[in-house]
């Protein structure tokens, strides 16, 4: 059993990110693009983002050139008091989203209820919220660099659609001192080699490294990438690990279906499908020597997320969340058994 403590990832930390907040310069007809060039298309309060596929782009309508331009994800303009809001605009303010929930909507701050309904952090930030289901999109890649104030040497990645995950490290006095990239193909399942030829392929959605160099003071760098489509991420974790102990069985694994199902007196089903959280039961063996300490550690933590890895190489026993319960029962002498109770994030 393992845990990661996250660090707080604030706006001053996020170095670098390559999903649009801020909207780009407006595209301009008569303008030379480069390679990678970042134009805007607004429409209302939503801008379209597009990337440059080619260098050399001059006069290519990006909503219609598919061969010179690349949509990569929508953003919004910045609320502004003296402007005039319609039914459903949306605006962006504090790294938040808000709606216009009536029209005529002029000089009415966002934390108005009558007249905003605030939708949680914008697109960029969702990775960096509490939920787990509000996910990150961006299409072909999302990465971000974070600077960490200390030491930090684990990183975890949930609730992602990728085919690899790279993450990077470095230092102003050590320059790089780690680089490494790892496809997300599981083999979780496959048995034979039927199973490996016609079974679907399966991707881990989850990832953790920890042990990692911890230099002080790091940057921490995440690309999560799909070359098909649009890769998205639910939550970036970067923090400190701590072994507890063995996880031992018997161990209680499975989640909670917050989705509704409804049937009426004809007995059919009306079902809205809705988030999840994972639950577990843990059996830990630690040693008689450390129960103060974790004790004091696990009482630092209460109310506060984390990431507990039941068992390294099984994701399904991972789980972003807090404890409900923890008990220490003194077993066997210097052999003690911490049994944790565990609730996950949607």
């Amino acid at each position: 059993m393992r845990i990661v403590r996250p660090i707080d990832i604030l706006p001053a930390a996020l170095l670098d990110c390559n999903v649009p907040e801020a909207p780009p310069a407006a595209w301009d007809n008569a303008a030379t693009y480069g390679l990678g060039a970042v134009v805007g298309i607004t429409a209302g309060t939503v801008v379209t983002c597009y990337q440059s596929l080619q260098a050399g782009n001059v006069g290519y309508d990006p909503a219609a050139s598919p061969d010179w331009w690349l949509a990569i994800g929508v953003t919004y303009l910045a609320w502004n008091v003296g402007a005039t809001y319609a039914l459903g605009d949306i605006v962006i303010l504090n790294h938040r989203e808000y709606e216009s929930t009536q029209a005529a909507n002029t000089g009415h701050a966002v934390t108005d209820t009558a007249w905003w309904l605030d939708q949680g952090p914008n697109n960029r930030w969702k990775m960096f919220d509490i939920s787990n289901s509000s996910v990150t999109e961006r299409e072909l890649s999302v990465e971000a660099q974070v600077q960490v104030t200390g030491r930090a040497d684990a990183v975890s990645m949930l609730n992602m659609v990728a085919a690899s995950v790279r993450v990077e490290i470095e230092t102003d006095d050590d320059g790089s001192i780690y680089d490494e990239t790892f496809g997300l193909v599981s083999t979780s399942g496959v048995n034979d080699w039927y199973e490996y030829f016609f079974e679907p392929v399966i991707r881990q959605g989850d990832f953790t490294l920890y042990d990692l160099p911890m230099n002080a003071n790091p940057r921490v760098r995440v690309t999560v990438t799909e070359p098909s489509g649009t890769a998205s991420i639910g939550t970036v974790l970067i923090g400190q690990s701590r072994n507890l102990g063995t996880t031992i069985h018997p161990a209680k694994l499975g989640i909670q279906d917050f989705s509704r199902k409804d049937v009426d007196d004809f007995g059919n089903f009306t079902i809205v499908k809705r988030n999840f959280a994972r639950r577990a039961t843990f059996k830990v063996v630690v040693e008689e020597e450390a129960m103060d300490a974790i004790s004091t550690l696990l009482a630092t933590y209460r109310a506060t997320a984390i990431m507990w890895l039941g068992v390294d190489q099984y994701t399904s026993s991972w789980l972003y969340g807090f404890y409900r319960d923890f008990s220490f029962d003194l077993s066997a002498p210097r052999e003690t058994i911490l049994n944790l109770e565990l609730e996950g994030l949607t």
